[in-house]
């Protein structure tokens, strides 16, 4: 048993550095290891996944200008008041974490793509910090109760799932 904990530990240190090595050659080499710990996990240790994730999530993030966030500044404080994307304080039977985007909430002409963007990625940032998430992954539901057709968002919505599938740190359902 202690044997086999060794084993792993040492097989996450030596993953965690050839993240960080390849990162570094790569000309990034401000990523902590909780980061990268983010994304080997996210990739089952997987060092060439992990760092193609890494890609993706920086690029999805540096196109949509998702890389500086004011969560107590207008407009994205305003945007979290709406209540429109949240992550619930219980989990799925797996131990998931759970985040919904409410349509209902969600008005186009009151709020650009960045700024929804922004509200979406700041929580779920702050929701993929638990280890419990990263490990169990998070459920999305994207809830259409009572939406209406001034609701509905569909160039918005790509965006969501696209960052959802290509650029998200955990295993998402």
């Amino acid at each position: 048993m202690e044997n086999a904990l060794v084993r792993k530990l040492l097989m996450i240190l030596r993953a965690t550095k050839a993240f960080l090595d390849a990162l570094s050659d790569a000309g990034a080499s401000c990523v902590s290891r909780a980061t990268a710990i983010k994304f080997l996990l996210a990739r089952k240790f997987d060092v060439a996944r992990a760092h193609a994730l890494w890609r993706q999530h920086e690029a999805t993030r540096r196109r949509e200008g998702l890389t500086k966030f004011e969560p107590f500044e207008d407009p994205l404080k305003t945007e979290l008041a709406t209540g429109k994307f949240t992550i619930l304080p219980t989990r799925d039977a797996t131990g998931a974490a759970i985040a919904v985007f409410t349509a209902n909430k969600h008005f186009p002409t009151q709020t650009t793509h960045q700024t929804t963007l922004q509200g979406v990625v700041y929580q779920l940032d702050v929701a993929l910090q638990s280890l419990e998430t990263q490990r169990a992954g998070l459920v999305f539901i994207y809830d259409m109760t009572d939406s209406k057709y001034t609701n509905f968002d569909y160039e918005l919505s790509q965006k969501i799932l696209t960052m959802l599938k290509c650029a998200a740190v955990s295993s998402v359902q």
